[in-house]
């Protein structure tokens, strides 16, 4: 049996994972919205699936939205998805960002001040 990779997957996941991004990356290059191009995903476990899925929105709101100047509704309409799934998607990153912040700074010997 194989050990976890980097980010707790398995080799194998690793690589159905990188699969998955580029499936849907080649999906959106041929004209695809999202949703027709992670059909394109070829992988049997659903909860893989879904973290593919919701890694690559997740990458794809960082790059456009975050590091670009696209605005959560031009992301949205570029992915051919709702402003509600990529404002979700966005709050959910904000939030795993701040959770994994505070676990750093307690493994530094820091305290987390009352809010």
């Amino acid at each position: 049996m194989e050990g976890p990779a980097a980010g707790g997957f398995t080799a194998e996941e690793e690589r159905l994972h990188e699969a998955g991004f580029a499936a849907i990356s080649s999906g959106l290059a041929a004209g695809l919205g999202f949703v027709e191009a992670c059909a394109r995903i070829e992988v049997e476990d659903a909860d893989l699936r879904r973290i593919i899925i919701d890694d690559f929105l997740k990458v794809t709101i960082a790059q456009r939205h975050f590091q670009g100047s696209a605005s959560v509704a031009d992301v949205a309409a570029a992915l051919g998805i709702s402003s509600e799934r990529v404002e979700f998607a966005r709050r959910e990153m904000l939030a795993e960002v701040a959770a994994a912040s505070v676990d750093v700074f307690r493994r530094q010997g820091g305290q987390v001040p009352e809010a």
